[in-house]
């Protein structure tokens, strides 16, 4: 009797669990905006170009995989 009790505790845990990272996932998307750079690192970077001279671009890190390009010069 005690053993299925347990059980069904343990079933129930894990069940809330999910469910709390379910809700928490859906909140997360709701609340991302992509186009708002939340923690950026920027970057000056050098280059030479088609016309055989040196350019620079700044870029901003937005933390999703991707480089903004900010500024070029």
């Amino acid at each position: 009797m005690i053993k299925e009790n347990w059980f069904a505790v343990s079933v129930i845990l894990i069940l809330m669990i999910a469910l709390g990272g379910i809700i928490y996932g859906i909140y997360e998307h709701i609340r991302y905006q992509p186009t708002k750079v939340q923690e950026a690192t920027q970057k000056t970077l050098e280059y030479i170009g088609f016309d055989g001279k040196k350019h620079q671009a700044i870029v901003v890190w937005t933390g999703q995989h991707n480089w903004v390009l900010v500024e070029k010069r």
